[in-house]
């Protein structure tokens, strides 16, 4: 159990971090000065109806989502992948993502989403992705199969305990005893 709440946990963290959030953040139980200086020199974000805009830009606005802060289409990605539905197309779409995306954070977060699936293909493509060469992705599968009881996933599971870097192979470990 304590697993899957790790797993939820750092996906949070991940679409906290995607998103540009400092909520959150463990490293300090107090504000730091930098935070506090950005507190008290910007200006609040007051929601307002604005002429001529379309009903979804009018529904952010009133909800206090400020859609004018800038992103970075890397953050984007990330935070879409997190919220696909590892079902149908967007089940399609997260296994491309994590077999293919060149950016691990991405094949990261589309790990993630498909763990929540209990499609055979989501399965499948969590073992392909046990095989990336980026360390965080491999961890991140390793939680994810840890979570299911089909056979294939503990073979996978074995064979990362058997892996030559050592935090990988703990990690692999730890999920076979759970």
């Amino acid at each position: 159990m304590t697993a899957r709440i790790a797993s939820l946990a750092f996906a949070a963290a991940l679409a906290s971090f995607a998103c540009g959030s400092d909520e959150g953040d463990a490293t300090s139980d107090e504000a730091s000065p930098a935070n506090a200086a950005r507190e008290e020199t910007a200006a609040p974000f007051v929601p307002t109806a604005q002429p001529g805009a379309s009903p979804p830009e009018a529904d952010a606005l009133l909800s206090g989502v400020d859609t004018r802060a800038p992103t970075s289409a890397r953050e984007d990605r990330i935070g879409d992948l997190l919220d696909t539905e590892p079902e149908g197309e967007g089940l399609a779409v997260l296994i491309r993502a994590a077999a293919d995306d060149p950016d691990p954070a991405v094949r990261e977060a589309a790990v993630i989403a498909l763990g929540d699936s209990v499609d055979p293909r989501a399965l499948d493509a969590l073992i392909g992705a046990s095989e990336d060469r980026d360390r965080a992705v491999v961890l991140a599968v390793i939680d994810q199969l840890g979570w299911s009881e089909d056979r294939l996933a503990e073979d996978a599971l074995r064979r990362l305990a058997d892996s030559s870097d050592p935090e990988i192979a703990e990690a692999a470990s730890e999920e076979l005893e759970d």
